[in-house]
Order: structure tokens, then C-alpha cells, then sequence
């Protein structure tokens, strides 16, 4: 109770180390982050943001895992830097030499530090041209609807929609099906599904989604966040399907920067439990 008080009424941690490094003049800036993709437009960007709003001239880095890395070269004004090492879910260790830095934010909270951007700050993932004859690799015909069948973390189990409506869903449709994702499994027999499960570089799969797919269907996943807020404008459907709206981008709560971009939430009637959202109801949205 009064820790949730004083994260109100008390001064906010990352605005306090800013005004000290800006008192200093210090900004050679290092973020440790081993969490998730979708964190990095979620959460990182508006760090990033008010770290330059003290710090006009700061370089920041961050230092994260190997999968990361595609992912952080879509968020403008930082460095990275990569420890192949590193794990998800895994203790982390920093290099032993940071005399290079002036300050080392560890343990950076964005759903704390930066709770002032939901409904104000729309994150921008900078989209490079070049990638965009990426998905040629891959052959796929246009048109397509591209399906996140599993947000493949441990989060909360009951976001993730079950494989019965999947498959419900694939069998009713006629458009080639994209299946997205890490892990090639469950798997499924339709003959209008392809699977790209655990194929593709995230770069290759935004530029699958930008130029060959007319719709995604998705829960509150990295990839969700990664589509949803790419700076650049290409039409497509986003179908998101949410056990608990209090996450993701429905908590961030703004507008896309794609202005072709359509978003359909479905919210499960029992906030808690994605199964209860229906074939029907995402065969209307599409």
C-alpha cells in the first residue's frame, strides 16, 4: 500500500538520475534490458525520449541479447551492443570495465519510470526501404493474413487464443494463412496455411507483413507492438485478440504513426481468459 503511494506522490527514479547526470554534465548513457521485443516501442522508446529531453546530447547504448538486435536498430538515437551470452529470464553480467560511461541505468522500469506516455507519447519504430524486399526471400503470394498463434512467453497464459479456434478459424478461411512466431508447433493441416514459424529474422517478418499481408491477427505479443507502431504507411488489418486490455498497446492508448493501419481489438467478455473470444467474432473483424 505505500509503496503504491509513494510511486504517486514521490519523485519519479529515472527523472531523478537525469537531473543529476544533466547537473554533471554527464551523457555517455548505458541501459542493460534483457526483457521482451515489444518493450522495446512499449517502454524503451519513451525512456529514450525523456532521457534527450534532459540530455539533448546524450549517447545512449544499450547492451542486450543476441535476438534483440534487429529490434533496437528500429529505435533511432542509441547504440547497442550485444552479449551472446545473454538468456531471457537469465541473471545478466555487465561488463567489468564501464569507465567508458558516465552513468549505468540498471533495472530500467518503463511500466513505472514512464507511466506518463500512455495516451500522450506515440513510440515511432524507424522503417529502412531497404528492408522492404525482404519477404522476396520467402515466395508468397499476395494477400495474405499473417496469424501470431502464441505470444510464446509465460506472461499469462490465458491471453494466448486456443489452438480449437485456430483451427476453426483456418478452416473457414480461403486467403493463404502466414503462421508467425518462434516455435513450429502446434501443427496445422489446412492446406491455405504456410508456416514461417521460426524462418525468418524480424526484419524479414515486418517486411512480410508490410508487402504481403492485407491483415494480422495477433495477441498482445512483440510482434503486435512491432507492426502496430512502424513508422511508415502501408495498409493493413491488425486483429488483436486480449484476455486483459490493460497491457501492450491498448494500455499505451494512442494512435498508430502508420495512417493506413486499421486496429480491431477483440476483448474477451472474462477478462482473464482469451478462449471465450469466438471464431465468429474475428472472421467479422476480418
Amino acid at each position: 500500500m505505500f509503496k503504491k503511494l509513494w510511486r504517486k506522490i514521490g519523485p519519479n527514479p529515472l527523472d531523478r538520475l537525469l537531473k543529476k547526470a544533466q547537473a554533471n554534465g554527464h551523457k555517455k548513457i548505458l541501459i542493460p534490458w534483457n526483457r521482451g521485443l515489444g518493450d522495446i516501442a512499449l517502454g524503451l522508446y519513451a525512456i529514450v525520449h525523456r532521457i534527450k529531453t534532459y540530455i539533448p546530447d546524450a549517447e545512449i547504448t544499450f547492451i542486450t541479447r543476441k535476438d534483440l538486435e534487429e529490434g533496437f536498430a528500429l529505435l533511432e538515437g542509441v547504440k547497442v551492443v550485444i552479449d551472446a551470452t545473454w538468456k531471457r529470464k537469465e541473471s545478466i553480467r555487465l561488463p567489468e570495465d564501464l569507465s567508458s560511461y558516465d552513468l549505468v541505468i540498471e533495472n530500467a522500469d518503463p511500466t513505472y519510470w514512464v507511466a506518463w506516455q500512455r495516451g500522450t507519447l506515440v513510440p515511432e519504430l524507424k522503417w529502412n526501404p531497404a528492408w522492404d524486399e525482404l519477404w522476396k526471400k520467402f515466395d508468397l503470394p499476395e494477400k495474405c493474413i499473417g496469424a501470431h498463434v502464441q505470444c510464446e512467453t509465460n506472461y499469462y497464459q490465458e491471453r494466448d487464443w486456443p489452438i480449437q479456434q485456430w483451427n476453426a478459424l483456418f478452416s473457414t478461411l480461403s486467403d493463404p494463412i502466414l503462421l508467425l512466431g518462434m516455435k513450429p508447433e502446434p501443427l496445422f493441416s489446412q492446406k491455405n496455411v504456410i508456416d514461417l514459424r521460426g524462418k525468418f529474422q524480424l526484419f524479414e517478418l515486418l517486411s512480410i507483413l508490410k508487402n504481403r499481408c492485407r491483415a494480422l491477427i495477433a495477441p498482445d505479443s512483440g510482434i503486435l507492438s512491432m507492426i502496430y507502431f512502424l513508422n511508415t504507411s502501408f495498409p493493413i488489418k491488425v486483429v488483436s485478440l486480449w484476455a486483459d486490455p490493460h497491457h501492450g498497446v491498448l494500455k499505451q492508448n494512442v494512435p498508430s504513426p502508420n495512417p493506413q493501419l486499421v486496429h480491431i481489438p477483440i476483448i474477451s467478455s472474462n477478462q482473464k481468459n482469451a478462449a471465450l473470444i469466438s471464431t465468429d467474432e474475428v472472421l467479422q473483424a476480418l
